[in-house]
């Protein structure tokens, strides 16, 4: 078993996950606001796309992300980044079936074609970024970081599902 195929099963574990822990969500569930300061669902799966984006095209491929390109920021009327405070978190509105039949499609598209070309060599390149504690990294390690990242933000809808009364995860 060589590295590649530990980075691209490691990523289509964490994307099963995902897709398995929303199966069930509606929007009514994805916007109920959890009591502290977590965040709703609908800003969770917002973000774990979002990192994809970033962590793949802006990051590894030095492209443009997917959001911008398919102009989800003019259907939104909002750029996603890093979530701003608390309040703008449990105000913003996020239409997950958008999220889901427009955006995720493409982004899943773009991140399997990039998968699929990758080979050992490419997991020791260097990565530019704006996020000090990634820059510089190899992409092997900003992948696997990736995959953690995604991997504790889907325990968490999970546990807000669980709040709800709803069975977070399929198994």
């Amino acid at each position: 078993m060589d590295n590649v195929y530990v980075i691209r099963n490691l990523m289509g574990r964490v994307r099963e996950s995902f897709l398995d822990v929303m199966d069930n969500v509606t929007q009514d569930i994805a916007d109920w606001v959890p009591s502290g300061e977590a965040h709703p669902i609908r800003m969770s799966n917002l973000h774990l796309l979002w990192a994809e984006d970033r962590f793949i095209n802006v990051f590894i491929k030095e492209t443009s992300t997917v959001w911008a390109d398919i102009g989800m920021g003019e259907k939104t009327g909002f750029q996603p980044g890093r979530i701003p405070n608390v309040e703008w978190a449990r105000s913003t509105e996020v239409d997950i079936y958008e999220l889901r039949d427009v955006y995720m499609p493409k982004l899943f598209a773009s991140t399997d074609a990039y998968l699929s070309m990758m080979n050992s060599d490419d997991l020791d390149k260097p990565v530019k970024s704006d996020v000090e504690s990634i820059n510089g990294l190899p992409i092997g390690e900003v992948l696997i970081r990736f995959a953690l990242h995604n991997a504790n933000h889907i325990g968490e809808i999970s546990s807000q599902k669980g709040t709800q009364g709803i069975k977070g995860y399929s198994f």
